[in-house]
């Protein structure tokens, strides 16, 4: 009777920890999936140093929907985002590239980011069986751009440009973090 009790205390205990631990969620809006991350954050450190100087900053994001943790894919897609910060208004602007470009602008970093992640999905016909009663994992990454070499304002060689290239701290070539969770099931 008492290992009972204690199953019942460990069962009990380790709950809240789970829950805590699982920070993503997802929702069927229409006929895409939708993916929440209250926790990942994308404008800080040298992002949020490059937009303060005045330059733009390219996000590529890939949501992968998966048969398991760590599994195959089952469905993919991918999209991308340029950041801009209004140095006098003190606020972000954010335009999705690709098929349907969109802009909004006058964005806290918070909205900034979260606007982005509102136009990141997956279409639920992609996803097939997954979609309807099957359990599943998702994995969201994101990848900061580099500027592009070659760039229209890199194209001319000028003294300030040799100025800026050799003064640049040396930065990864790919900033970006990867998020995986669930199993998730829509009904």
């Amino acid at each position: 009777m008492t290992w009972r009790w204690g199953l019942i205390a460990l069962v009990l205990v380790t709950s809240p920890l789970r829950l805590i631990g699982q920070s993503m969620t997802v929702r069927a809006v229409g006929e895409a999936l939708h993916v929440r991350v209250p926790g990942l954050t994308f404008i800080e450190g040298p992002v949020s140093d490059r937009l303060q100087d005045g330059r733009a900053v390219r996000i590529d994001f890939e949501l992968s929907v998966l048969d398991k943790s760590q599994g195959s894919t089952v469905a993919r897609a991918q999209h991308s985002f340029n950041l801009s910060f209004d140095l006098w208004e003190q606020r972000f602007a954010v335009t999705r590239i690709g098929q349907a470009p969109r802009s909004l602008s006058h964005l806290t970093r918070r909205a900034a980011e979260d606007w982005c992640l509102d136009n990141v999905t997956v279409p639920l016909t992609a996803m097939g069986r997954f979609a309807r009663d099957t359990a599943f994992w998702v994995r969201i990454e994101y990848r900061v751009q580099n500027r592009a070499a070659g760039s229209a304002e890199e194209s001319t060689f000028t003294l300030q440009t040799l100025i800026d290239v050799l003064s640049r701290r040396r930065e990864d070539q790919e900033q970006g973090k990867s998020m995986e969770a669930g199993p998730f099931r829509l009904n």
